[in-house]
């Protein structure tokens, strides 16, 4: 079990940090500058964001796939 614990806890903070990740992406984009005579450059706060959702979806997979170990586990000891 306590394995299992450590890939629940390891795939939180996965999804923990992917947050923050694309929290700070959404910052940059919410306050990039803007001006008339210039493009605003977006491009690596959205690739940022990106990154930062397939980190949160592979952490969340890793957190299935565990609880459905545990679940197999419980229902053979049942």
């Amino acid at each position: 079990m306590d394995k299992i614990a450590g890939v629940f806890q390891t795939a939180l903070g996965g999804i923990e940090s992917g947050l923050r990740r694309l929290d700070a992406a959404a910052q940059r984009v919410a306050t990039a500058p803007v001006r008339r005579d210039e493009p605003t450059e977006l491009a690596d706060p959205l690739v940022d964001a990106l990154v930062a959702e397939r980190a949160i979806e592979a952490s969340a997979a890793v957190m299935k796939r565990a609880d459905d170990v545990l679940g197999t586990l419980l229902d053979a000891l049942a």
